[in-house]
């Protein structure tokens, strides 16, 4: 096996849990909102079964092969041919989400914190940490998220309890007055970009020590991140109305800012900007793990290591050229991102269960006509 690491089934959902929230603390709101306006909450909530739905459909995929990764899962399933050509388009997926997640890390260090500071020195520095985390392996990632975790969940807590002194339903009203089209539309961006982008998970999935509780486990970390987006949207909508959730790509960070209680709790955005950053910081880290280790699987390589530094290199130029600046980056990427989302997480799976089905059917009905009565 190329990968000797291990981690917990409780590290495995913890990961999956900041997978999901990751870049998501600060970009949900608005791009539910952008269509679901008033009732983005709804199509919020309604998102979250078909949310599951899709986790589900990735267990089924992972259970065809336990002991196979995303990518020779596809080698496996359709052969030399078309498994290298689909596993190569998986890598390419991987490694524009992991230039994406490092970009708008620089994006918002650039516009909101540091402004002086040129991008391309945040990008070195996320870079420079990612490249840790690599070399020292799968066991390690886990570890540090049992660790870093509780911050996130308890910053998240922290903006909650702070905000509610400020919350006014009357910003949902009226309800349901949404043209039903963009309400689909809503509730599709709700799935696909958060629940969606979890196919990274099937490229560490058969690292996790086998348990009796691991589909359980991965199904209520993604709901657990799920409604704590769906939370999030609804306080932003109640808290300053639909049109800046909508219009403010950082409005969890804008929010952190509104709190004050007495003159005393308040200003905790940086609490916020570092919420943001760990789960950030940890979905590019296994999109990039994802690239290198699925690169050195498609190309047979004994080890993935001597891949990591190359791979940061064309990471760190995919940052920097995938998009001009944050607006390019909001209009043009992300609805295109959207449909890419449904494509490998739903429509790719789907057909790959059934090939699984054909092939595998026939094989054991042979066997079973085989076998004398």
């Amino acid at each position: 096996m190329l990968i000797k690491d291990n981690i917990t089934i409780r590290q495995f959902a913890l990961l999956t849990f900041l997978v999901m929230v990751g870049d998501m603390i600060l970009m949900y709101p608005s791009l539910v909102t952008a269509f679901g306006k008033q009732d983005a909450w709804i199509c919020s909530l309604l998102a979250q079964p078909i949310g599951l739905f899709i986790m589900w459909i990735l267990y089924k995929l992972h259970q065809t092969h336990p002991e196979l990764s995303l990518i020779e899962i596809c080698h496996k399933l359709l052969g030399p041919w078309a498994g290298s050509i689909l596993s190569a388009g998986y890598l390419f997926y991987f490694a524009i989400g992991a230039a994406i997640c490092i970009r708008e890390v620089g994006d918002f260090m650039t516009t909101q914190i540091y402004l002086q500071t040129p991008i391309r020195v945040i990008l070195i520095m996320i870079i420079c940490s990612i490249l840790w985390g690599l070399l020292h392996g799968l066991s390690t990632i886990g570890g540090s998220s049992e660790l870093l975790t509780p911050i996130v969940v308890v910053f998240m807590i922290l903006l909650f309890l702070g905000l509610l002194p400020q919350v006014n339903s009357s910003h949902l009203q009226p309800y349901l007055n949404t043209p039903w089209l963009h309400l689909v539309e809503a509730v599709i961006r709700g799935a696909f970009t958060s629940f969606g982008e979890l196919i990274v998970i099937t490229m560490i999935l058969p690292y996790v020590k086998q348990g009796p509780h691991i589909k359980r486990d991965m199904l209520l970390a993604t709901l657990a991140g799920g409604l704590l987006l769906s939370l999030l949207l609804l306080i932003s909508l109640m808290v300053v109305g639909p049109i800046l959730t909508q219009h403010n790509i950082y409005i969890s960070y804008i929010l952190a800012q509104k709190i004050n209680i007495g003159n005393f709790f308040e200003r905790i955005e940086a609490l916020m900007a570092i919420a943001w950053l760990i789960a950030t910081y940890y979905k590019s880290l296994l999109y990039m793990f994802a690239f290198v280790v699925g690169t050195a699987q498609l190309f047979r390589l004994k080890t993935y290591k001597p891949l990591i530094l190359p791979s940061a290199m064309l990471l760190f130029a995919l940052a920097i050229l995938v998009a001009p600046n944050v607006i390019f980056y909001t209009n043009t990427i992300m609805p295109a991102w959207v449909d890419w989302d449904v494509t490998v997480s739903f429509i790719i799976p789907l057909s790959l269960l059934l090939v699984h089905r054909i092939r595998y059917g026939k094989k054991n009905q042979r066997a079973k006509k085989r076998v004398p009565t």
